[in-house]
């Protein structure tokens, strides 16, 4: 394998290339949830009155708003089309007198959160000018008091995309390993193999044992990439939780698992090329399942559900409970038994099938 150049190549470059541009992919979405980004709006005043004057000051101020200019020769529709701004701001003439209202014209392509949040800044700017009140949040914070929990649910970017493109990479383990089973089967070496006074057993896991080290070795690279690289890319960091050694019994566990499936595969192909397209395609359907490629906390209720068909769902749920929700090693028990099945099942099915001599 290690003259191999193309499998190091789909092995180690590929998870790194995910990693980054997933991750730069998806940090706008990230900044949306979890901070949020301000909200771009052009303003319009036609009356230029006291009243409107200050309604446009009360909503410039605002921490959440980003206010632009109108671009030259462009209309709301050209705007938006554009991606110039979230909304467009219209005071009338009439405002100060209570005659017209405040128009709001929005993307019709803006975040529904977005709208309403933008909505409510933009009524309460208005309420405070018409009304006179100073500042109506301080009001509103005699009235309502938040009571804000620490995010335990929502995966930072690289939280999401590091564990969950290393583990798709090392479910690619399949080919090489099937590739090399059925090569090695065709050109004679395994039965010359076997030719020796030596246990069939013993011979089959001096094949699996380097193709399980690889995964380990691929995921502690992975690791290191985004606590290393990607951490000084990504706005976010990179929180490994309070108990991080609990990676070291799942990644076991893991690695069990993607060796698992890559016997399996080796015992049903009969080509290279059935290998390959069996292994890829049974990675990539995995990954789409198992929250690996979107993410799981955002799937509708039913596609969650389904997600617990694939096994990549349960190895990487088992490291966002690492670094999100500090769980206790028994609280990761559980997952960790179902991926243990799971590697087990690939083996004794593959130990069925597969034919060696």
């Amino acid at each position: 394998m290690l003259r191999d150049r193309q499998t190091i190549l789909l092995l180690f470059f590929m998870p790194v290339a995910l990693i980054f541009f997933m991750s730069l992919a998806l940090e706008g979405v990230w900044t949306d949830k979890l901070t949020g980004r301000k909200i771009q709006l052009v303003i319009e005043n036609k009356s230029n009155l006291p009243k409107a004057n200050l309604l446009v000051e009360k909503i410039k101020s605002n921490k959440m708003v980003q206010l632009l200019d109108r671009p030259q020769g462009l209309d709301n529709e050209q705007i938006f089309e554009d991606g110039k701004t979230h909304a467009v701001v219209v005071i009338p003439r009439g405002f100060d007198e209570g005659d017209k209202p405040v128009e709001i014209y929005f993307n019709p392509v803006m975040d529904a959160g977005y709208k309403i949040a933008a909505r409510s800044l933009i009524t309460s700017a208005t309420v405070e000018v018409i009304m006179g009140i100073e500042n109506l949040d301080t009001v509103i914070a005699g009235l309502i008091a938040e009571k804000a929990k620490e995010n335990r649910a929502f995966p930072t970017p690289l939280q999401q995309t590091v564990p969950a493109y290393a583990i798709f990479a090392m479910f690619f383990i399949a080919i090489p390993m099937s590739i090399g089973f059925l090569k090695e089967k065709q050109n004679g070496t395994l039965q010359r193999l076997f030719t020796y006074p030596i246990n069939t057993n013993l011979v089959v896991l001096g094949k699996i044992a380097p193709y399980y080290l690889i995964n380990i070795i691929q995921f502690v690279l992975m690791l290191l990439v985004g606590v290393y690289l990607m951490s000084h890319i990504i706005t976010y960091p990179f929180h490994l939780g309070g108990h991080p050694w609990q990676m070291l019994p799942v990644t076991l566990v893991v690695a069990a698992a993607t060796t698992g499936f890559g016997v399996l595969v080796a015992a049903l192909a009969r080509t290279p090329e059935q290998s390959s397209t069996l292994a890829a395609t049974g990675a990539i359907l995995m990954g789409a399942f198992g929250g690996i490629m979107v993410p799981h906390v955002v799937m509708p209720q039913l596609m969650k559900q389904m997600a617990m068909i694939s096994p990549m769902y349960w190895a990487h749920q088992a490291y966002l409970d690492i670094f999100l929700r500090d769980a206790s090693f028994m609280s990761i028990l559980p997952k960790l038994i179902v991926l243990l099945a799971f590697a087990l099942i690939c083996f004794y099915l593959a130990g069925r099938r597969i034919k060696w001599m």
